[in-house]
């Protein structure tokens, strides 16, 4: 039977940041509806000189929320699992959202090139009207841990 060594958590040094936010995994956008409810959506995003990019179609619920109040929050994680390790690190953004256009999907090209590669891009002036969310975090919190294993016997006696 495995038994828990050890557990620890601490804040994550700027470059364990970093990583962090240039990662492909999802981003989870947290805001509020127009009943004071809190909604979340999974989103890919781009971090660029201090702030959060994630594009969308302008017609979107999130979208006319964040409109009509930016208040939002937004969580980076990525996990660490083995047989003998769980752990994660998190980078924790709170601020405002702007939003603006997204003139000729130079954003939407930007973070599809972050999660996919060098593609050929479909995100062009076709279809929807495309719009960018864009978060400076008032704050920003960075910090990870885990729970670390080990395969030690326990006595039942």
């Amino acid at each position: 039977m495995k038994q828990i060594a050890r557990a620890e958590i601490a804040d994550l040094s700027a470059q364990q940041t970093e990583q962090v936010l240039g990662s492909d995994v999802s981003a989870c956008l947290a805001f509020v509806d127009a009943k004071g409810y809190p909604r979340q959506l999974p989103c890919w995003f781009l971090w660029y000189e201090g702030a959060f990019y994630i594009t969308s179609t302008a017609d979107k619920f999130h979208v006319r929320r964040l409109q009509a109040d930016g208040r939002a929050s937004i969580c980076v994680e990525v996990t660490e699992v083995t047989p003998l390790k769980r752990a994660n690190r998190q980078v924790k953004g709170v601020g405002r959202i702007e939003v603006f256009p997204d003139e000729e999907g130079a954003w939407g090209r930007r973070i599809q090139q972050k999660y996919l590669g060098e593609v050929q891009s479909a995100i062009s002036g076709l279809g929807p009207v495309r719009v960018v969310l864009r978060m400076q975090p008032d704050r920003l919190i960075a910090h990870g841990g885990g729970i670390f294993l080990s395969n030690s016997e326990v006595s039942n006696s």
